[in-house]
């Protein structure tokens, strides 16, 4: 190599040197600069499983220090909450017992673990659930919401029936049966945008609604739905053909994935979207939610037990329990711990209910002697009944269900009068045992749970 050649190659490796070391200089200026700027707000969203009355995820564009985020920031109205989490990723958890009966103002505020102060933010909440019915109107049934002003927003056209609603456990949408033809059946999905937390509190509002999407349709003899907290949604249906019975569920994101289970009734999805709880003639079967490729994961229960509801944020669930001499029993079902009784008798068992945590469990017991007569229940998860109201000159409608909104702490089902020509939506308060019968009437109510999140705190998203 000449000598002209060897300089010019030094000079280039110079030349590469110095800018190295200025991108690493920039490189290094850059992370000056972001280790000073403040941390900021990337997400909030509202979080269905929880223990407590309501929850919200939230996440930071950095650690955080959880006891300055939990002394700094605040909820007007005030409500008893409690900070969980670390990192870049708390939660705020309502406590159960509170009540929430307006929008909740939540100021946040802290440091992060460098001392740097996230600048103050606030943002409007409202994690009440939604009341979604079947009405029933003069030329059929019409699926409906109940708004906050007590109005009512169609949410289907007018159907000669029915059969069953499901709200997806998420709050994007409600899943409904029809029934307009001898043996044909079809499942719909009426899709909803949630609009219970925003930036801005004049744009709180009830869900807005989207398109409506067939699920499935044509000769059916039944249909049944679940969904869980995920916002998953199972969907059953058979035919008259030997064979044409199908399951699958339908993910969060629209796309369908068949299942391959033979049954022996309706299927439950597990409200935390872990598994599934399949009726079997031996008894109840819990699978995960892949079966096929996890089958030595799925557990048993013996005996002539039926599910009758969940306590979503504990894993804990409320069994009916049938006895040969014709008696009746309600199980508490917690996780590692073989079901507890908390109630024996021979009265009908209509409906249950339980909390959040499975601490409180609700039982409509329904006794035709002398007179056919329905009865309130409230229980503690020992068996001892706490309070106890009969329900004079109204009865639990057939089909009905107990469903809990833990935000209010009221449960929602459907009633009847004594001669069957009205059927009405009735509000029950979880503690007094109180109940107010709305207009106009019904065939089915369920609650619709909040959902919404705030995405780098400029606009609400699904």
């Amino acid at each position: 190599m000449s000598s002209k050649e060897f300089g010019s190659s030094s000079a280039k490796i110079r030349l590469l040197s110095v800018a190295l070391m200025g991108l690493g200089l920039v490189a290094l200026v850059q992370q000056q600069i972001l280790l000073r700027r403040p941390p900021r707000l990337r997400s909030v969203a509202i979080q269905s499983m929880r223990s407590g009355a309501a929850a919200l995820e939230v996440r930071f564009s950095r650690t955080m220090n959880r006891k300055s985020v939990a002394e700094n920031s605040g909820l007007f109205p005030d409500q008893p909450h409690q900070w969980f989490g670390q990192q870049d990723q708390f939660r705020l958890l309502l406590d159960p017992g509170a009540l929430i009966r307006s929008p909740q103002r939540l100021v946040l505020a802290g440091d992060d673990q460098r001392g740097l102060a996230l600048p103050n933010h606030s943002l409007w909440w409202d994690p009440r659930s939604t009341l979604v019915a079947v009405v029933v109107e003069e030329e059929g049934e019409q699926l409906k919401l109940r708004r906050k002003d007590g109005s009512w927003l169609p949410l289907s056209s007018i159907e000669q029936r029915i059969l069953q609603l499901e709200p997806l456990g998420n709050g994007e949408g409600v899943a409904f049966v029809t029934d307009n033809d001898p043996s044909k059946l079809d499942v719909l999905l009426r899709q909803l945008t949630p609009r219970a937390i925003s930036d801005q509190a004049q744009q709180l509002a009830e869900p807005l609604p989207g398109a409506i999407q067939s699920l499935a349709s044509g000769s059916l003899l039944f249909a049944h739905l679940s969904s869980n907290q995920r916002g998953e949604l199972l969907v059953q249906v058979g035919g008259i053909e030997a064979g044409s019975d199908r399951t699958w569920i339908r993910s969060v994101n629209s796309k369908r994935r068949d299942l391959n289970l033979e049954v022996a009734g309706a299927i439950r999805l597990l409200p935390d979207g872990s598994g599934m709880v399949v009726p079997s003639y031996d008894g109840l079967d819990l699978l995960p939610m892949n079966p096929d490729r996890n089958r030595n994961a799925s557990q048993s229960l013996p005996g002539s037990r039926e599910l009758k509801s969940f306590c979503t944020g504990s894993g804990r669930a409320v069994l009916l329990r049938n006895w040969p001499d014709y008696r009746r029993s309600i199980e508490l079902v917690i996780p590692g711990q073989p079901p507890r009784q908390v109630w024996l008798g021979e009265a009908g068992v209509m409906a249950t209910a339980c909390d959040n945590r499975g601490e409180k469990i609700w039982i409509v017991l329904r006794d035709a002697s002398p007179t056919l007569r329905d009865e309130l229940l409230l229980l503690n998860s020992s068996g001892t009944v706490l309070k106890r109201r009969s329900l004079p000159g109204w009865y639990l409608a057939s089909g009905a269900i107990l469903d809990v909104d833990p935000a209010t702490n009221r449960l929602l089902t459907v009633m009847t009068d004594g001669d069957g020509m009205q059927r009405r939506a009735a509000l029950i308060d979880g503690s007094s045992l109180e109940f107010e019968l709305l207009k106009p009437q019904v065939v089915l109510a369920r609650w619709l749970p909040a959902g919404g999140e705030l995405d780098e705190f400029s606009k609400v998203r699904r």
